[in-house]
């Protein structure tokens, strides 16, 4: 590629404005950034004013330092300068500075200093205008923490009527993101069409808000639009339709825009806009600006090279599925970062490996957005957006499905000596304690053993608790799950994608009926079609039914992100609505994923939208076990593995 001035990106040029940039709760959720320095806030207090009443006599040359230094990028520099003004400043400006500060330390990721911040601010001390601030500066902290629930009760506690319709919307937003992740959609649903109400005079961000008003209903998978359809009515009923009816749609169609005239026609009074499709069927497609140039960084040999052939086949086949009139020009060319981006890549895909993330990590920026396909965690660096398929992810998953289901108490079942299975089971008890969950009783066993009658009579022995989470691989699940069962267990059983080849097999798969697993849209969604749909890329590509099959969809993934990443990341909490889960990019730059929870039935696994209790549920055990977790696992160079 020879280097030529630089394309506007999607979701930077107004000009540009693919769905997916601001969708649904998409700009919205989680904006309290960028409203604290304007000081917004209800009461009937103008935000403007009210901010330059509360820092009248701070020093005017220090307080624009430290709004230029958050808006260069820098928010933890900008923090410290706030709490320095704060240290000898007077009520109500000095508390105002500290909540400058704590939506800079969230900005910078640096979550711990900014609840430290909050939690040192005296109550007493704050105007009424601080205090609806507060709110909802810690219903953002807990949100960008795994919290759902304490976000969505702190936004309880917020007078919304009182709000100015900016705060209003950032409100909503936050709110739809919480229930979100919180595993109700239709709650979230009901937020963005209340938000729907509150834009009705910017057609834009309305269109955008209606789509992702549709993306968070399909959560509910085909069964539960079904229900949503049934029991729900007003304005949700026809919503509800709409993501029944778009959702078996993966492309345009002519077939969907005359279904839909028909259901207009017959909806006249629903909101619903004329060009609704359009905007849908945009943020499923690439979403590029015109003349972009994409270095796809992907090892060219190695221990890897299945890996990286399956998800190049995904990037191509999303490519190739792009009718936007905007594909970009791909470069699979073998050189270094540098040599990519200096010979023009506007953004890249990649890399792969963990040890090629970790040098673009070591940098405080990168020259353009860069879509890092692994995650090494560490601190923020500009432009640097890291996407893995971690296992991690499926534990942090399962507890959040386990805490919005009500439950408190676990038992923990995972082969010994794994290193896949101590990060799935470590990040889920750390998120479960997070949520102020219990681990009654864990026990590991040895794979392959078969004797796991022994091992489910002795875990059953050694506690009670409302569910039991199951980290089985290869055949193990179809001996362990009935043992379980034969062995009395009555509490729900959740396992990982680990049970699921994404093909349903009667004869073997029976032996699962009843037992929950999380995995991704793409696998489970068996009613598509469309050019990128499983069934549609059987005949096309090897591997669709592999065991790397969910690298098809990470590929597809990579390619619609590429574009949108820059601006999702300006805002923590955006959601897309990705083939490999619901997607939402955290303050330090990395993709969240948010996977379906599905169930084993006789016909196949369905999506449910949570787990239910036992009908005689075990007594709970409030003695958490300290039994420890017998393997260390070491960090492998990729988590691009199924």
């Amino acid at each position: 590629m020879s280097r030529k001035p630089t394309a506007p990106r999607a979701g930077t040029d107004p000009t540009t404005r693919p769905a997916a940039t601001s969708s649904a709760g998409v700009v919205f959720a989680g904006l309290v950034l960028g409203l604290v320095l304007g000081g917004l806030a209800g009461c009937a207090i103008d935000p403007a004013k009210d901010a330059a009443r509360v820092l009248a006599d701070v020093p005017a040359a220090e307080l624009s330092q430290a709004r230029a230094l958050q808006d260069q990028g820098e928010p933890a520099k900008a923090a410290e300068t706030y709490l320095e003004l704060a240290e000898t400043a007077s009520s109500p400006a000095k508390e105002q500075l500290e909540l400058n500060a704590a939506e800079a330390l969230l900005a910078a990721g640096d979550l711990k200093e900014a609840n430290r911040v909050l939690n040192a601010i005296p109550a007493s001390k704050l105007t009424a205008t601080q205090r609806e601030l507060v709110l909802l500066l810690e219903a953002e902290l807990a949100l960008q923490r795994g919290r759902a629930s304490e976000a969505i009760a702190k936004l309880q506690q917020v007078n919304k009527g009182s709000l100015p319709a900016d705060l209003k919307i950032s409100y909503l937003g936050t709110e739809a993101a919480a229930y979100r992740l919180d595993n109700q959609p239709m709650r979230a649903a009901e937020s963005l069409n209340e938000l729907d109400r509150v834009l009705k005079n910017d057609p834009g961000a309305r269109l955008d808000n209606q789509v992702s008003l549709l993306f968070t209903l399909a959560m509910l998978g085909q069964n539960g639009l079904k229900e949503a359809v049934r029991s729900s009515g007003g304005r949700m009923k026809g919503w509800s339709e709409l993501a029944a009816l778009f959702s078996r749609y993966g492309a345009p169609s002519p077939k969907l825009d005359a279904q839909y005239r028909k259901w207009r026609s017959a909806h006249i009074g629903h909101p619903a806009l004329a060009n609704l499709p359009d905007g849908y069927f945009t943020t499923l497609a690439g979403g590029y600006a015109a003349g972009t140039d994409v270095l796809v960084k992907l090892p060219r040999s190695g221990a890897f090279g299945s890996a990286v052939k399956v998800i190049r086949d995904g990037i191509q086949a999303a490519y190739d599925a792009d009718r936007s009139g905007n594909r970009p020009d791909l470069d699979f060319a073998g050189g270094s970062y540098d040599a990519g981006v200096d010979g023009g890549a506007d953004l890249v895909i990649g890399p792969l490996l963990k040890s090629s993330v970790r040098a673009l990590a070591s940098r405080s920026s990168l020259p353009v957005p860069t879509l890092a396909l692994n995650r090494v965690g560490g601190g923020f660096t500009e432009n640097l957006y890291q996407f893995s398929l971690a296992p991690e992810d499926e534990g942090f998953n399962i507890a959040n499905y386990a805490s919005s289901a009500g439950f408190k108490s676990a038992i923990l079942v995972y082969p010994r000596g794994a290193e896949t299975s101590s990060r799935i089971t470590d990040a889920f008890a750390a998120q479960w304690r997070t949520l102020g969950g219990k681990i009654a009783a864990r026990k590991a066993y040895p794979p392959g053993d078969r004797r796991y009658n022994r091992t489910a009579a002795a875990l059953l022995a050694a506690g009670k608790a409302d569910f039991i989470f199951m980290v089985a691989f290869g055949k193990d699940p179809l001996a362990l799950y009935p043992s379980l069962r034969e062995a009395g267990a009555r509490m729900p059983v959740i396992a990982t994608s680990h049970v699921y080849d994404g093909d349903f097999n009667p004869n073997r798969d029976m032996a699962l009926s009843g037992l929950y697993f999380v995995d991704i849209p793409w696998i489970l969604d068996n009613q598509r079609s469309d050019a990128l749909s499983r069934k549609a890329l059987r005949d096309k590509l090897p591997n669709v039914n592999g065991p790397l099959a969910r690298l098809y969809a990470m590929g597809i993934d990579g390619y619609r992100l590429a574009p949108r990443i820059a601006q999702m990341g300006k805002n923590p909490g955006t959601f897309f609505p990705g083939e490999t889960g619901g997607l939402t990019v955290d303050s330090l730059g990395q993709i969240r994923r948010q996977l379906l929870l599905a169930q084993f039935t006789g016909s196949g696994p369905e999506v449910r939208n949570r787990m239910q209790a036992a009908a005689d549920k075990a007594d709970v055990d409030d003695e958490a076990s300290d039994t420890e977790d017998e393997s260390d696992p070491d960090a492998s160079d990729t988590d691009a593995k199924p």
